[in-house]
């Protein structure tokens, strides 16, 4: 059980659970509260809701579901990082209003937003698109740019597209309404993406306001047999892991320094400690891929001569740019001293002309173990090959003088490297897909056996208390009211005071508590989340069904927890209500 007194907990509020920037967000916070002992973190994240006029139904599903966010101030948070900028319609004094006016003592930081009345944390759009801009003018000598921009409500919308037409002006480049198409900010936009193309026959460059939205100008462009990076250059914003995954890869601006997650919870700290602290912008940069060739390093004969530490650092920063901000545990291997080890051999052996056969096995094995702890997670498997490549390239330029034998092992190892990397990113997506596939049987075997249970048992929540095993969450728990709360909308607060501990799942085990142990106070809910104490990073889906919120189903923050937590929580909702 967690103890209240001798660890603080943060509350992370967002606006979607499931995204690729929310997942980015959220692990880039959980890779800072790591670093400490004394920290818990509970993710509150609720839906987007811009669409009340084009589907009443789901509008008021929204609504119910957003309820969730009346726990920011209902449970005890010792502090609290908000991350709702692109909330729809959400003014600065109706996002007090709604959800932090009775919490004003509450160390918060705002991000992705600008208020007035808290700390916030903002990325500095202008170093990477100007960046960009700057590198399509003068490099490719474009005229005719574009942009697939967001809603007018998103500050960071708003922001990016006055930076990028500024940036043009300087260059004497003309844009237009004619070359700007708003969007919902998601990758449901193909229509707006049509519609940008069909006004701007001959457009070289595309900015998208983010990675989600580039999702849906590539499917428009492949259906007209126009290839990102080729036929346009096309770049993002946020840098998410999907940027990597897509064919081709896109080209994005994201943080150089730090991240948005790790310098909210930094400032937060700050803030939690007494310390004074200002709202602040972080850095932005590009990130080179396919889809608009650009790289921010060469690497030079005189470097790689001298075999520079700060050079290999620097090549592995570049290559691997996640790994800086993720928490590194003492018994996990350091990949970044590991690709120095054997990147630096590679080196010696170009600068002395010879490698030993004993030296060529070691490297390879230092390669295998690179690989094997999860090295391609920190980058994208094209982008590290790329990277050889060009690695690769520049030495060939300078190893001509090396004996025969130092120049195979090194050609040798770089095609291990590849191969590696090769490897390592297809058995991802295979145990992504493995586990997307079992856990839909997971939940179709969960259904089954709760919706064919003895009818002569009248208590449905304990039928599906006592099969809640079968969704094979490893560390969950599962709280219920007495009753089941229906929402009125314009209520700020709908919650009783008490709520009960119902049942938990420890490493994969089902526990079902006494009666006379589960009831405990709303506030105290986060409190009382009895997993193993290594699971210090929570979050929190609404069990509901229509118009009724049964309670909260909380669950340690796994891989797959983004995209089926929800998911499993509306079914338990819907096996109540039957």
């Amino acid at each position: 059980m967690i103890s209240g007194n001798s660890k603080k907990t943060i509350g992370l509020v967002l606006e979607n659970v499931w995204t690729d920037f929310a997942e980015e967000f959220i692990r880039n916070v959980v890779s800072g509260i790591r670093q400490r002992k004394d920290l818990n973190l509970v993710v509150i994240a609720g839906k987007f809701d811009g669409y009340k006029d084009d589907n009443p139904r789901h509008h008021f599903h929204r609504l119910v579901y957003n309820s969730i966010y009346q726990l920011s101030e209902n449970c005890h948070f010792d502090g609290l990082i908000v991350c709702l900028g692109s909330m729809a319609k959400i003014e600065d004094e109706d996002t007090n209003r709604l959800l932090f006016d009775k919490i004003k003592h509450v160390p918060m930081v705002f991000a992705v937003s600008e208020s007035d009345q808290h700390v916030s944390v903002n990325y500095d759009n202008e170093p990477g698109i100007r960046e960009a801009v700057e590198c399509l003018v003068n490099v490719n000598g474009f005229t005719k740019f574009c942009m697939l921009g967001g809603r007018v409500d998103n500050l960071d919308s708003r922001r990016r597209r006055k930076i990028y037409e500024d940036c043009l002006k300087e260059y004497d480049v003309g844009f237009s309404e004619e070359n700007y198409q708003s969007t919902d900010m998601s990758f449901n936009c193909k229509k707006e993406a049509a519609a940008l193309l069909d006004r701007n026959p001959g457009v070289q460059a595309i900015f998208c306001v983010n990675d989600s939205v580039a999702v849906g100008l590539f499917a428009v462009m492949e259906q007209r047999g126009l290839v990102p990076g080729k036929d346009i250059m096309v770049f993002g914003f946020d840098n998410t892991k999907m940027a990597g995954q897509m064919i081709p890869t896109l080209t994005s601006i994201g943080a150089n320094d730090t991240t948005l997650g790790r310098k909210s919870l930094e400032m937060l700290l700050q803030l939690m400690s007494g310390e004074t602290v200002r709202s602040t912008q972080i850095s932005t940069r590009l990130y080179g891929r396919e889809s608009f060739d650009y790289e921010m390093y060469d690497y030079t004969r005189q470097e790689m001569m001298n075999v520079d530490s700060a050079f290999v650092y620097r090549m592995f920063d570049d290559c691997f740019y996640r790994y800086r901000y993720e928490h590194i545990d003492r018994e996990d291997v350091n990949l970044k001293r590991l690709f120095f080890e054997f990147t630096t051999r590679i080196l010696t052996a170009l600068k002395n002309r010879y490698m030993s056969r004993e030296e060529f096995r070691e490297t390879c094995e230092l390669i295998d173990i690179f690989f094997a702890n999860g090295a391609i997670n920190y980058t994208d498997a094209k982008k590290f090959i790329w990277s050889v490549d060009r690695f690769q390239e520049a030495i060939d330029m300078v190893h001509s003088s090396a004996d025969g034998m130092a120049n195979r092992y090194i050609n040798m190892l770089f095609a291990r490297m590849r191969d590696r990397a090769i490897v390592a990113q297809a058995e991802n997506t295979i145990r992504e897909r493995d586990m997307l596939f079992k856990s839909r049987q997971n939940l179709q075997d969960f259904m089954i056996e709760t919706m064919n249970f003895d009818q002569t048992q009248t208590d449905k929540a304990d039928q599906v208390i006592s099969r809640l095993h079968l969704l094979e969450l490893k560390n969950a728990v599962l709280f219920l009211f007495d009753e089941p709360v229906e929402y009125k909308e314009g209520v700020d607060n709908i919650f009783p005071e008490t709520i009960r501990l119902r049942c938990g799942i420890k490493d994969g085990e089902l526990f079902i508590l006494p009666k006379e142990r589960q009831t405990c106070r709303l506030k105290e809910m986060f409190r009382r989340i009895e997993i193993p104490p290594k699971c210090r990073e929570n979050v929190a889906f609404p069990v509901l069904c229509r118009s009724r919120i049964y309670g909260f189903l909380i669950s340690a923050i796994s891989g797959d927890i983004s995209s089926m937590g929800e998911f499993y929580a509306e079914q338990i909702g819907r096996l109540l209500e039957t």
